[in-house]
């Protein structure tokens, strides 16, 4: 019995009957039926096989063995040549990074060496190319044009040159942005099964080692000379958005837009070109009696009737055509009607990878209203927030933990507090679409305690230690000119929101009735 169960219900964990003597047959298919099952999207026909016929499940390293450099080269040239898309990549880039770049933020028990790194920091930001040529809010947006055009992003650790500025301050340490073109594998290693993409990987994909191109400089143009710098991975800077597992290298963000772009390239210069033989008032000579006389076009070289012809004639004259011939005039029909709207509709393409709303690639909020621009601006914001958390954790963090070790061994900056640190990227957000209910709902987060002030203040990309001392020489300079101490709380208070004497306090101490910091009482700043 138990076998008998096993074999007709082999998912039943328990004892079911004996299969019934009587077992229904499946019908016979009829003689030139075929039954076939499957998905109706995995089907090929002669529909949709020009369509499927690039869809043949290699790995993605393997496409971008063959098609990386064609991808590089037609997202640097539309960089170039097409300026929607360089304004798109420069708008990403500036929302990305913002006016001023990260702003650091040092957690620890100390609030002598929270501050202490943080101004360092600030002030290695601004010394941090290797070439001193940039900032690091300008490497990063570098980097970030980068990943669109060629899917990755490349730095070294470096140290300073003594005879470059900024020489003098305690760490050397310094950021050289290098090309990612220059990352390829050397010529003679193309047969190491462990190096692809100029990286050598182990057998789980980590990656060790990092080939560097050396060509010679010869004036305007680069040599190739062969040679390869051979980088630890550890001093290298190398990133780029994961789209599988297994990738090893990224392609630019502009792949997947680059038919669209060119398509509507090339529209808009056969529209222009319609539009232009409209404008000049070009034409045809329709012959209306074929037996009738004959243009005669004739080479002067060979003296053989060319058939066809073109007769250019001059503005603001009146014209006639020869017995049996009529003029017709192009009509002046493009751009069409719908001409912007299927603009709009393609131009949406170029950022839907990186999230950006039509409203800002175009540059233009006609046609919209607050409700479909907070909801787009939102979502944009969003992802923008998963960019820089993904530039903190990869790069920013380790820039500071390099610096903050050259740091220690200079005497520079005391030894870590005991209890640890923790560090926080801050970046200051895009313009919002409508700021009276971005403040109001933040108004709401601190009434009802759920915001507090110093992650209001990070929002803003602003420390509260900052805003506080900022509040206290305000209050400070109202009372040297004069004023009171009511009388100068009282007008801070306004400017902070409250009414009367009475507010919320908005930094350390109680504050009391008017809102300001106990500090501030005392005149301490």
């Amino acid at each position: 019995m138990a076998n008998a169960s096993l074999s007709w219900s082999i998912d039943c964990s328990s004892s079911v009957p004996s299969a019934p003597v009587d077992v229904r047959q499946p019908e016979v298919t009829p003689d030139g039926l075929t039954v076939t099952r499957g998905w109706e999207a995995a089907r090929t026909d002669r529909v949709n096989a020009d369509h499927w016929k690039g869809a043949n499940g290699d790995p993605i390293d393997h496409d971008l063995a063959f098609d990386l450099p064609t991808l590089r080269a037609r997202s640097v040239h539309e960089y170039e040549n097409n300026p929607n898309v360089e304004g798109v990549v420069g708008t990403h880039a500036v929302d990305l990074v913002g006016p001023d770049g990260p702003q650091l933020e040092v957690r620890s028990d100390n609030d002598a060496y929270n501050d202490r790194q943080e101004s360092l920091w600030r002030e290695w930001t601004e010394l941090c190319d290797y070439n001193c040529e940039m900032g690091l809010p300008e490497i990063m947006a570098l980097w970030t044009r980068q990943i669109w055009t060629h899917g990755s992003l490349l730095g070294q650790d470096a140290t300073a040159d003594p005879d470059t500025p900024g020489y003098d301050f305690p760490a050397k340490f310094r950021i050289h942005a290098i090309s990612s073109d220059r990352l390829e594998t050397p010529w003679h290693m193309h047969g190491n099964p462990n190096i692809a993409f100029g990286v050598k990987r182990t057998r789980s994909g980590r990656a060790e080692e990092y080939y560097i191109s050396q060509p010679r400089n010869h004036g305007a143009w680069q040599i190739e000379t062969g040679e390869f710098a051979r980088i630890p991975a550890r001093n290298i800077y190398h990133g780029f958005l994961k789209h599988f597992p297994d990738q090893t290298c990224g392609y630019p963000l502009l792949s997947s837009a680059l038919p669209m772009i060119g398509e509507l390239r090339d529209f808009d210069r056969s529209v222009l070109d319609a539009a232009r033989m409209a404008a000049d008032e070009s034409g045809w000579f329709i012959n209306l009696n074929p037996d009738g006389p004959k243009f005669a076009n004739v080479d002067p070289v060979t003296g053989e009737d060319q058939g066809s012809f073109e007769v250019k004639h001059k503005r603001m004259t009146t014209r006639a055509a020869p017995p049996g011939w009529d003029r017709r005039n192009n009509e002046a029909t493009h751009p069409m009607a719908e001409y912007v709207g299927f603009r709009k509709e393609r131009m949406a393409e170029i950022g839907r990878a990186a999230s950006i709303p039509l409203m800002l690639i175009r540059l233009d909020s006609s046609g919209h209203n607050y409700s479909s621009a907070r909801f787009d601006h939102e979502y944009y914001i969003r992802h923008l927030q998963m960019w820089q958390s993904w530039m903190a954790r990869r790069f920013l963090t380790p820039m500071i933990k390099t610096l903050a070790t050259e740091l220690h061994r200079s005497g520079a900056l005391q030894r870590p507090p005991a209890g640890g640190v923790r560090y926080a990227f801050n970046f200051k957000p895009p313009p919002q679409v409508d700021p009276t209910k971005w403040r109001g709902e933040e108004k709401i987060g601190l009434a009802n305690k759920t915001l507090t002030f110093a992650e209001a203040c990070r929002r803003n990309n602003q420390q509260e230690d900052d805003v506080i001392a900022s509040w206290v020489r305000t209050f400070n300079k109202l009372k040297a000119s004069g004023l009171s101490d009511e009388q100068a709380a009282m007008f801070v208070n306004s400017w902070m929101g409250g009414k009367g004497t009475a507010g919320p306090s908005t930094g350390r101490g109680t504050g009391g009735a008017t809102g300001i910091p106990n500090a501030a009482r005392n005149n301490q700043a």
